[in-house]
């Protein structure tokens, strides 16, 4: 096997990992706002940038 297609593999895999975390993270964003509302959501995030910085 050459490093070559060892690197291309490697980065593809981290592509699609990047992917499957983009869609993972809206999915949940999606759920969130669905239960609990924009509104909730947006203060929530307030709220948890504010006590971070």
């Amino acid at each position: 096997m050459s490093i070559t297609l060892l690197l291309s593999a490697v980065a593809l895999v981290a592509v699609l990992a990047l992917f499957a975390a983009i869609f993972v993270g809206g999915a949940v964003y999606t759920g969130r706002v669905r239960r609990h509302g924009i509104e909730a959501v947006l203060a929530g995030a307030r709220k948890h940038r504010e006590l971070r910085g």
